[in-house]
């Protein structure tokens, strides 16, 4: 594997926690605000707890990449990763699809759900958290699709052979 790739790999990997926070940000203000700042009732919220779910997996996702692309281990784990990358990029996705609906119904003052219904009744203006959020997943869906790309090749790269020393046969 080429070294350069690697590291392309890695810093990819380091940078797409850029993303990442501002999803976070966007969660952590949302989940305040449903939850009346007490903590102990988010665990009653499924749709928080997917949320909760979709951001933890990411970070593990990325940090597990740091990890495998600094042990050199992203010939053998590529196909691994990009798997769970596009796992992680169809939950934010299908996330941001919901955000954004949640988005237009509270603009418009029409509830669609139990959450936009949560948020227009409560008053304020929850549009920057909830903006901030849809940024922070589309965003972070398609830094998925640009790392998945960098790991594909980082991974199928063959590696370098010493001068002299024949290709080995494929086998099957």
């Amino acid at each position: 594997m080429s070294k350069g790739l690697k590291i392309a790999v890695i810093l990819a990997a380091v940078a797409g926690i850029a993303p990442w926070a501002v999803y976070l940000g966007g969660l952590a203000k949302l989940t305040d605000v449903l939850t009346d700042f007490r903590w102990s009732q988010a665990m009653k919220q499924v749709h928080i707890m997917l949320e909760w779910y979709i951001v933890s997996s990411q970070l593990v996702n990325l940090l597990i990449i740091i990890i495998v692309g600094f042990a050199n281990g992203l010939r053998r784990a590529h196909s691994l990763l990009n798997m769970f990358l596009a796992v992680a990029s169809a939950l934010l996705i299908l996330q941001a699809t919901v955000r954004i609906q949640e988005i237009n119904a509270v603009r418009d003052a029409s509830p669609n759900d139990d959450n936009s219904s949560a948020l227009i009744k409560r008053g304020g203006n929850p549009l920057p958290y909830l903006r901030a959020m849809a940024a922070g997943q589309i965003a972070t869906a398609t830094w998925n699709f640009f790392l998945a790309i960098l790991i594909g090749f980082a991974g199928t790269v063959a590696p370098k052979r010493p001068e002299g020393q024949p290709q080995p046969a494929m086998t099957a």
